[in-house]
């Protein structure tokens, strides 16, 4: 299980290392198109996107990592999980203490012999 939380890892940082690549190139490419807008001069105003795909890596990186976390938690808080253990023993015990005590209490029939064997 150790490997593949490992193979898991590794391919996950090779996803965000490539999605960084790309959002790099795209800043890049965003900007050019900007100056040719700019110097094409035919709109009265182009407004630059380059911010708004920032906004967006940012925004949606910050999503991967809370989801990540959401799923990496433990559905149970060790608290929890210790006061269940604890009840379970207590009934495990009552329930022993009650089958020693039904013992006591009740006589058991003897097993019977055979005379003739």
């Amino acid at each position: 299980m150790k490997v593949l939380k490992s193979v898991l890892v590794v391919l996950g940082l090779l996803a965000v290392a490539g999605a960084a690549g790309l959002l790099v190139k795209n800043v890049w490419d965003l900007r050019i198109l900007y100056e040719v807008a700019m110097a094409n001069k035919s709109q009265p105003s182009v407004v630059n996107p380059t911010n708004l795909v920032l906004i967006g890596a940012g925004l949606a990186a910050v999503g991967g990592i809370v989801l990540g976390l959401g799923l990496g938690l433990p559905r149970r808080t060790p608290n929890a999980v210790r006061h269940e253990t604890i009840e379970e023993l207590h009934r495990q015990t009552t329930a022993d203490a009650a089958v020693q005590a039904a013992a006591l209490h009740e006589p058991v029939d003897e097993p019977r012999t055979d005379p003739q064997a």
